[in-house]
C-alpha cells in the first residue's frame, strides 16, 4: 500500500504576548491507502493541533510551522497556496467533528447546507448541475449513512434531529464530494453507547465500501480497539509510541500508554463499589412519578396531544448512596433529575428529599442548601465572562455572609477541590477541562448540600482527567457524607463509581439493583444490549459481555430509532 498522508518531523509553535511555546515536537506519522489509523492522547496532548494543521485550519499566526512536512497523495500541503489548500477540503480530505451542532448552521435546513457543499465543488470544477441532480446526490449520500427518510431529513433544521441522526448527516456531508481521507475527531463521544456503536459500525462500513482512509482522533481507548489498524500515542506534543493496534493494547511499552490503559474503568473485574450507609431512612424517595408534556403542531401551534416522558417511576436512594441512572438519550433520565431538583413538577406521584415532599419547599433557600447539581459540560455551565471567584461567590451571597467571609470560603472551596487559591482570579478559558469541572464541583458544594446530582460530569473529559475527577468525588463523598445521583450513559464508569443502578427505557425503570447484580446477571434484554454495546480494551472483557440475540438486538435498535425520532 502507498502512503496517502505522510507527516515528517513536524514542529509547530505558538507565539503570544511576547512568549513562544512549541506544542508539537518532531511528529512523524502516516496513513496508508484504505488504512484506519488512530491518534490517541489526553486533552492538551496536541491531537487537535495536528488535525487542524492537516486540514489547514490552524490559525497562523499565532501558530507557526517551524519545520517538517505534510504530504497528501504526494502533494506538499504546506507549500500549496490558500486557494489550492481550500480546494482539497471536502474533495481530498474531509473531517467529522465531535459536536455536530457546532458544525451546522442552525438557521438553514440540512438540504440547504448539503447543497451549498455540492455547489461549491461544482463551481471549482466548472460544472453547473440542475437542482434535481444535486438533490439526488444528497439522497444517495444519506442512504449511504443509513438515513432512510431522506426527504424529511433534508427539509429539517439541525435542532429537529437527534444526536445520532445529526452525526450521520455530518458524516454524509463529509462524503458528498468523495474524499479519500476522512478525519474523525471524537465522533461518538457525545452519544450514548448503542448510538455510538452504530456510528462506529457505519464508519467501518464506509471505509470498506468507499475505499476511504480513516484518521480517528479520540481518547476513548475502547473505540480505538474496535476501529484502528494502527495506533499513535501522543503526549505533550510528542509521539511516544506507535504500532499495530494489538501490539499497543496487549503490551504497551511507554509508561504514558500504560497510564492511559490503567485509567480506563473496567467493565468487569474487581472494582465494584460498596457503600456503608450513614443513617436510617432514604435521602431521596421517588414514588409512582410520571411526567407528561404537551405536543403542539400546525400554524397556530395548537395542542395536538401529550407525550409521557417518565412513567410510574419508583426509586429509593439511601443516605450515602452513589445511585446511578442509566439509559440512552430520550430515556427520561434528565426529566427525572429535573423533577428531583424541583425544576419541573411531576404530573403524578411524589418525590421526597430527606423525608420532605419537594413540592413543599422547592425553590426555597433550604431546598438549594439540600440539593445541588454538577452539569455535563463545565465550559457551558460556567460564565466565561466571570472569574472563578465571582462564580463561586454567587451562591454564597444568598447565605448572608459578609465579603471577608465569602473570600475565605472561596479559598476553602478551591483547596477542597485541589486547585491553587491563585486560580480565583482566572477565567474559565484559562483552565483545562478537568480544572473547570473542579470549579463546577466547588460551586455546587459552596452551600454545603447533602445531595449532589451529577449529570454526565465526566463525559467531556479524557480518561486520565476523568479518573482524577472521580477520585475527587469519592473523597468528597466520604468527607462530607454526601449522597450522589449519577446520570450517565457510560456504564463502565458507572460500574466503578456507583453502588446501585437503575436502567431506564422510554421513561420506565426496567431494572434496578446493586451494581454487581446488574452487571454480572442483567435480566432485561435492554440492559444486556447496553452492556454488549460498550467498547472495551481487552478480549477478556469482550468475552464476558452478556449474550444478546439478534431479535433482542433488532428490538433495541428499533427502540433507539424511536427515541431519536
Amino acid at each position: 500500500m502507498s502512503r496517502l498522508l505522510d507527516i515528517q518531523d513536524l514542529c509547530i509553535g505558538f507565539s503570544a504576548y511576547g512568549q513562544h511555546r512549541r506544542v508539537l515536537h518532531h511528529v512523524n506519522m502516516h496513513v496508508e491507502e484504505g488504512e484506519r489509523v488512530s491518534l490517541i492522547g489526553q486533552s492538551g496532548s496536541g491531537k487537535t493541533v495536528t488535525m487542524r494543521t492537516i486540514i489547514g485550519t490552524l490559525p497562523m499566526p499565532p501558530g507557526k510551522v517551524e519545520q517538517g512536512s505534510i504530504h497528501y497523495a504526494g502533494q506538499s500541503l504546506l507549500d500549496l497556496a490558500r486557494a489550492e489548500r481550500n480546494a482539497l477540503k471536502g474533495t481530498g480530505i474531509s473531517i467529522v467533528l465531535q459536536d455536530p451542532m457546532l458544525s451546522f448552521n442552525p438557521v438553514l435546513t440540512i438540504g440547504r447546507q448539503m447543497d451549498d457543499i455540492i455547489r461549491y465543488a461544482d463551481i471549482r470544477s466548472g460544472r453547473r448541475r440542475p437542482k434535481a441532480e444535486r438533490r439526488a446526490q444528497m439522497v444517495e449520500t444519506l442512504r449511504k449513512v443509513q438515513l432512510k427518510d431522506s426527504g424529511r431529513v433534508l427539509d429539517s433544521y439541525p435542532v429537529m434531529l437527534s444526536g445520532g441522526m445529526r452525526q450521520r448527516v455530518l458524516i454524509g456531508m463529509a462524503l458528498l464530494n468523495k474524499p479519500r481521507l476522512l478525519i474523525a475527531d471524537e465522533p461518538g463521544t457525545a452519544l450514548d453507547v448503542t448510538t455510538q456503536a452504530e456510528i462506529l459500525a457505519l464508519l467501518n462500513t464506509l471505509v470498506a465500501k468507499e475505499g476511504l482512509s480513516l484518521l480517528l482522533i479520540t481518547h476513548n481507548l475502547g473505540v480505538v480497539r474496535e476501529m484502528a489498524d494502527r495506533v499513535y500515542v501522543m503526549e505533550r506534543g510528542h509521539i511516544v509510541e506507535s504500532g499495530p493496534r494489538d501490539d499497543i493494547f496487549d503490551a504497551p511499552d511507554h509508561p504514558y500508554t500504560r497510564r492511559l490503559m490503567a485509567a480506563v474503568p473496567p467493565l468487569y473485574g474487581h472494582k465494584v463499589k460498596t457503600v456503608t450507609h450513614t443513617g436510617p431512612g432514604d435521602m431521596v424517595a421517588v414514588e409512582g412519578v410520571s411526567k407528561d408534556f404537551l405536543t403542539r403542531g400546525g400554524w397556530l401551534n395548537r395542542v395536538t396531544g401529550q407525550f409521557r416522558a417518565v412513567r410510574d417511576v419508583t426509586l429509593n436512594v439511601a443516605r450515602g448512596d452513589v445511585f446511578g441512572v442509566a439509559g440512552e438519550s430520550g430515556s427520561g433520565k434528565t426529566t427525572l433529575a429535573k423533577m428531583i431538583l424541583g425544576l419541573t413538577s411531576p404530573s403524578a406521584g411524589e418525590i421526597r428529599l430527606d423525608g420532605r415532599p419537594v413540592s413543599d419547599f422547592a425553590g426555597t433557600r433550604d431546598f438549594r442548601k439540600l440539593i445541588q447539581i454538577v452539569y455535563q459540560n463545565p465550559g457551558s455551565s460556567l460564565n466565561r465572562r466571570r472569574t472563578v471567584a465571582d462564580q463561586l461567590a454567587v451562591p454564597l451571597k444568598f447565605t448572608g455572609q459578609d465579603r471577608a467571609a465569602i473570600t475565605r470560603r472561596i479559598g476553602e472551596l478551591l483547596t477542597l477541590v485541589d486547585l491553587p487559591q491563585a486560580y480565583a482570579s482566572m477565567y474559565p478559558h484559562e483552565l483545562s477541562g478537568g480544572q473547570k469541572q473542579r470549579v463546577a464541583i466547588a460551586r455546587a458544594l459552596s452551600v454545603n448540600p447533602r445531595i449532589l446530582v451529577l449529570d454526565e460530569p465526566t463525559s467531556a473529559l479524557d480518561v486520565l482527567v476523568q479518573s482524577t475527577v472521580i477520585d475527587l468525588l469519592n473523597r468528597l463523598r466520604d468527607e462530607f457524607d454526601l449522597t450522589y445521583i449519577f446520570i450517565s450513559h457510560d456504564l463502565s464508569l458507572m460500574r466503578n463509581f456507583c453502588n446501585r443502578v437503575a436502567v431506564m427505557l422510554r421513561g420506565e425503570v426496567v431494572e434496578t439493583g446493586p451494581v454487581a447484580d446488574i452487571f454480572d446477571a442483567p435480566r432485561h434484554p435492554y440492559t444486556r444490549a447496553l452492556l454488549s454495546a460498550i467498547p472495551v480494551i481487552s478480549p477478556e472483557e469482550d468475552a464476558r459481555k452478556p449474550p444478546v440475540t439478534e431479535a433482542e438486538r433488532a428490538k433495541v435498535l428499533a427502540t433507539s430509532t424511536e427515541l431519536e425520532d
